[in-house]
């Protein structure tokens, strides 16, 4: 390599999440991945790397076989390198150790059976860094991993344009920087932008090496204005010529500039040296994990830092280089509550495991269920709609429960019926597990007694997979005035009201309280068959207080919860006094497909409704699914009901998005000791219903 020159190895990055919709998919095929493919055919000295998640591989193979023998072609003329990773695209600092050597030994053992191709570097998710890393993946025979720049910088090295070594306990890795400039220049500058910023960089150093890394998403399906990158990378560009060609013929045509593959520069350019990196990831990925109010402050500072004042810039840096990407599991207890399940049914598959009690088939499929939970696009939210896109959360919740249904129709489990007490959360408090072979039942007691998962076991769904309504940044950002819950959207939060007037106040949580119910700790007094629990506080409102107490009962019997609350009131009832054991539930998966039957009579779920009522059935007619839940009072029970919606900021702009309905059963009080009753029945409808 001469003076004045520079390597250019280039990484695309495919992916798409998990139970992704089937339209999404082939719109990203169609205008992202088949072109990109087909240009890069067209430039056979260009050498390029790609790496694939395998959910987006396994729909690959079913879907667009052909594909797959192009990449193999390619790989077979060496102007293709693959690249390895989770199989599953999990956060690789997320996970237990032993689960992410399987997801690494999945992907890799995939391309090897079906294609006969080797991979020796690793994409990390995300590229959230743990320093224990390396112990891991040179385990599995990984040579070499990406980082951003980012995490140099944190490190004291403000130029990364060389390959690193980092240890830890004796294994090591080299790492990669990857560029955050030249990522932003593509595709959104003319291709002599990205040559100028190449040229600025290169100097008589020897191998000196800029990292381009790009979704391949990115390349033809995200938004760019009025029109698509699909636009600017294959049809018109920004001077009439189709931006990717021209990108790749300007590289080509400057001698100085060396594509190469990472195991070819690795293998014949020794690193600068010993590096160890902090734990972090990019940092727009550290500024979105930020609690809200926080992550407003940064989003301002980082707007002062590019508008020149550069006095911020040490402020940003401290209040983001301690934000970690598993703070989106206390931002979000919606993520929490998969990843927690997720290592629960871990557990139990390796309680069982020991036991010797399994075949190794039956096992296998049981970790591929828990392997496929533990993909991250569900878990947090950033530019993307992530968590907030319910089919997402369904998939995940599917596949916990998948494995779980698996795990009780072992042929040795004779009893699934079961009252469990211990930490689920991992908050420090105990939780509740009831379950049988039909319904599994996740309650807690320090968040008002109520349930935060019930399962139907046999298909695989989640009642309650529902988003409480928060504020985000963006929501400041553009001056939106959106819901904000004050109680988690769980199932049996207990509220004391007086005035039932304006229902509006019910869907925009701006009734008034008079209870301490909703949202505080319960006791349990009983866990041997029923799970009881109870709660003394009090109901007040500004001329009168009274202390009361709440006794509710859960119990299971085949495919029923049966939910039995006992108030008494130790003083004088407040007049008007309403009680309201709210109930959340999800009517939908994908595409959408949902009816509420109330007296024989179907309503839409859009809107909301006053209903007097015996039985209230909730149904998911999606084919996929076709599950419903029904709510039964002993009494005639009027009820409001209305949807929960949330306003989310995506690639494609500010969206509103359905996450579920509230339902809330209105109980007059006109004793000092009142009893109520309901049961929820879950089952499977048939394609008639």
């Amino acid at each position: 390599m001469v003076g004045n020159s520079i390597y250019l190895p280039i990484l695309f990055h495919f992916h798409q999440p998990i139970g992704n919709l089937p339209w999404v998919m082939e719109n990203a095929f169609k205008k992202s991945y088949l072109p990109l493919l087909q240009t890069i055919m067209k430039f056979p000295k260009l050498k390029v790397s790609f790496h694939f998640s395998g959910s987006l591989l396994s729909w690959l193979s079913l879907k667009q076989p052909d594909y797959l023998s192009m990449i193999k072609e390619l790989y077979l003329r060496k102007q293709v390198e693959v690249i390895g990773g989770g199989f599953y695209e999990p956060i690789f600092a997320a996970i237990p150790v032993e689960d992410l050597e399987q997801q690494v030994q999945k992907l890799s053992s995939w391309w090897w059976r079906n294609y006969r191709v080797r991979t020796q570097g690793v994409w990390i998710a995300e590229r959230v860094w743990n320093p224990e890393l390396p112990i891991i993946l040179n385990k599995q025979g990984i040579k070499f991993t990406f980082i951003d720049d980012y995490l140099f910088k944190l490190a004291g090295i403000q130029e990364a344009h060389h390959t690193y070594v980092t240890e830890f306990s004796g294994k090591k890795i080299t790492i990669f920087p990857i560029n955050e400039q030249i990522r932003y220049l593509i595709p959104w500058k003319d291709p002599q932008e990205t040559i100028k910023y190449l040229k600025n960089k290169s100097e008589s150093l020897l191998n000196r090496v800029i990292v381009l890394i790009s979704d391949a998403e990115k390349m033809g399906v995200w938004p760019a204005g009025e029109r698509t990158t699909y636009d600017i990378c294959y049809v018109n560009g920004y001077s009439g010529e189709p931006w990717l060609s021209e990108f790749f013929k300007a590289i080509l045509e400057n001698n100085w500039i060396k594509t190469i593959h990472f195991s070819e520069y690795s293998s014949h350019h020794k690193p600068k040296g010993l590096i160890y990196l902090p734990t972090s990831s990019y940092d727009k990925m550290a500024i979105w994990a930020l609690p809200t109010s926080l992550r407003v402050k940064a989003e301002e500072i980082k707007k002062k830092i590019t508008s020149g004042d550069s006095f911020y810039s040490e402020e940003l840096d401290t209040l983001i280089s301690g934000a970690l990407w598993q703070n989106f599991l206390v931002k979000y207890p919606e993520s929490n509550i998969m990843h927690k399940r997720m290592l629960y049914c871990r557990s139990k598959v390796i309680n069982t495991q020991n036991e010797g009690t399994i075949d190794k088939e039956h096992l296998s499929v049981i970790w591929d269920n828990i392997l496929a939970s533990q993909a991250n696009d569900a878990y947090w939210h950033g530019l993307f709609g992530g968590i907030y896109y319910k089919f997402l959360r369904h998939t995940i919740h599917k596949h916990i429960i998948t494995a779980e249904h698996l795990l009780d129709n072992i042929p040795s489990k004779k009893d699934t019926s079961v009252l469990r007490v211990q930490d689920i959360l991992f908050d420090g408090h105990l939780d509740a597990i009831l379950e049988n072979e039909y319904i599994s039942c996740y309650i807690s007691p320090l968040n008002g007694g109520s349930i935060f998962c019930l399962n139907l076991k046999d298909k695989g769904y989640n009642f309650l997979n529902v988003m409480t309504r928060r504020k985000e940044s963006y929501h400041y950002q553009h001056n939106l005035d959106v819901i904000e819950d004050r109680f988690l959207k769980w199932m049996f939060q207990d509220h004391f009201v007086d005035s039932l007037n304006d229902l509006n106040k019910y869907f925009n949580d701006t009734y008034v309280e008079y209870g301490n119910f909703a949202g505080h700790n319960y006791d349990i007094i009983s866990s041997e068959n029923t799970l009881m629990l109870k709660r003394a506080g009090s109901v007040k409102n500004k001329n009168l207080e009274t202390n009361v107490t709440i006794y509710k009962k859960f119990s299971l019997e085949l495919n029923i919860l049966y939910i039995d609350y006992q108030v008494e009131f130790e003083g004088p009832i407040l007049p008007d006094l309403t009680f309201i054991p709210e109930l959340n539930l999800t009517c939908s998966s994908f595409p959408y497909k949902t009816s509420l039957k109330c007296n024989s009579e179907i309503f839409g779920l859009e809107k909301m409704h006053t209903l007097l009522c015996h039985s209230l059935i909730f149904r998911d007619l999606n084919e996929q699914e076709l599950v419903a839940l029904e709510i039964s009072f002993p009494v005639l029970t009027e009820c409001i009901i209305f949807p929960i919606y949330v306003t989310l900021l995506s690639e494609n702009g500010l969206e509103e998005q359905y996450q579920g309905s509230s339902i809330f059963p209105l109980f007059r009080i006109s004793e000092k000791t009142m009893k109520f009753q309901m049961q929820l029945q879950l089952f499977s409808l048939n394609k008639q219903s």
